[in-house]
């Protein structure tokens, strides 16, 4: 979310400021260091180990809070804001939640939630502050790693990840469900996310025709190799990208009504689908299309139970069966595959109209933020919006630690690059 830089109120320049000590000096040393070392592993991050994105996650936050002491900018992030103010009541609500839901890691993931809620307040307001030479040192750095990053999953791909298969011990007759399973899609769903962001630097330094190719070469290189949803986010995200060009005012009116049909509608839709409709027995659809049919219907009869405050946070995993098997791939002793594979439905599920409710006023004061960006950045935020709904709607559980963690590396490395050539001081339209 934009926040303005901490000079932009000032009615006259300030007055130069004391050098620092030596002591200070090696502070910031070691916070340069440790920002450029997050930049720069990003990228391989999410392409070789997706799962070890909240401990960088961790690291930013405490980075960001330790950039904030330093420059005395904790007041950034003290404000009561709307978007603050929507998001503490939903922790409070989730928080609370956890006295009824079902699941043993229902605390952990408040933890968890508020971690990476603290992490998009401080990353947001601490990269807000940085001076222009620094904001492209560090994006240079995202690039490179992501550069990087993207070229070892085109090669392990390529290959059958022969790194992924040392480091977890897969044998060679275990490789199909390798390549079926979780570990490339979640990579490829990741690297989905951070294209925007690097599309967005490298049109900032410049290259605007490049940086199209940012997005179009990675559909092209890599994602037929994975997963639906990757395809679906980035196809979502193009798309998004040009009716942002034409206008970005009107695109946004239409995520706006969107999502909040995408709030009002999925349970009616989701029984419907899976109800009179029987879509999980289409043939128009593939094996995993009908299947997530299954898991909705499931999922919003469960939400319609308990319809003000849900069945509380995390019961996706351990909601009993009550006898209903599924028939497609019964995993464990629920008919959700810990999550219902759906944000909405997760949310109306898990913390009923309530929650539904505050993290709709969430996401449309997201939408409404964009607007204060720069006209040439706001296509490319629009299109993260896109991507990430896009997979938010048919992929990961929105509570797992890793996809939280690659939402908000995606953000924080959006606002970065919107820094590229914005000295402290000019206030972010």
């Amino acid at each position: 979310m934009p926040v303005e830089s901490l000079d932009a109120t000032a009615s006259r320049p300030a007055p130069p400021a004391p050098r620092p000590s030596p002591a200070g000096r090696g502070v910031d040393a070691v916070l340069h260091g440790v920002a450029g070392a997050a930049a720069l592993v990003l990228g391989p991050l999410a392409a070789l180990a997706p799962r070890g994105l909240p401990v960088l996650a961790i690291l930013v936050l405490v980075l960001s809070l330790a950039g904030l002491a330093r420059r005395g900018a904790f007041g950034r992030i003290l404000r009561l804001t709307p978007p603050v103010a929507a998001v503490g009541a939903f922790l409070l609500l989730a928080l609370a939640s956890t006295l009824w839901s079902p699941s043993d890691r229902a605390l952990a993931t408040v933890l968890e939630i508020g971690y990476i809620a603290l992490g998009a307040l401080a990353g947001g307001g601490w990269i807000a502050g940085l001076p222009a030479a620094e904001a492209r040192r560090l994006a240079k750095l995202f690039l490179a790693g992501g550069l990087a990053g993207g070229l070892l999953f085109a090669v392990e791909a390529a290959l059958d990840f022969p790194l992924n298969r040392w480091w977890n011990g897969v044998p060679d007759d275990q490789l199909p469900n390798l390549l079926n399973g979780n570990v490339p899609k979640r990579t490829a769903a990741l690297l989905c996310l951070l294209v925007w962001p690097a599309a967005l630097a490298v049109d900032r330094f410049g290259r605007k025709a490049l940086a199209l190719l940012v997005p179009v070469g990675y559909a092209l290189a890599c994602l037929p190799l994975t997963s639906r949803s990757a395809m679906l986010g980035i196809a979502a995200g193009l798309v998004t990208l040009a009716a942002a060009r034409a206008s970005a005012t009107w695109t946004r009116r239409l995520f706006s009504a969107a999502v909040t049909a995408a709030f009002l509608l999925v349970l009616p839709a989701a029984l419907l689908f899976s109800g009179p409709l029987d879509l999980d027995h289409s043939g128009l659809l593939f094996r995993s299309a009908q299947h997530r049919v299954e898991i909705w219907g499931h999922a919003a009869d469960r939400a319609l139970r308990t319809p003000v405050f849900g069945q509380g946070i995390d019961a996706s995993r351990s909601l009993p069966p009550e006898g209903a098997v599924s028939e497609f791939s019964p995993i464990g002793d629920s008919l959700l595959p810990l999550h219902p594979h759906n944000a909405f439905l997760q949310l109306w599920l898990e913390t009923g109209a309530v929650g539904a409710a505050l993290a709709l006023a969430a996401m449309l004061l997201l939408l409404a933020a964009t607007a204060r960006l720069e006209r040439r950045d706001q296509p490319f935020a629009l299109a993260l919006f896109a991507t990430a709904m896009a997979m938010g709607s048919t992929a990961y559980g929105i509570w797992q630690p890793w996809w939280m963690a690659g939402f908000l590396s995606a953000a924080l490395m959006l606002r970065l690059a919107t820094r590229i050539g914005a000295p402290i001081g000019n206030k972010t339209r």
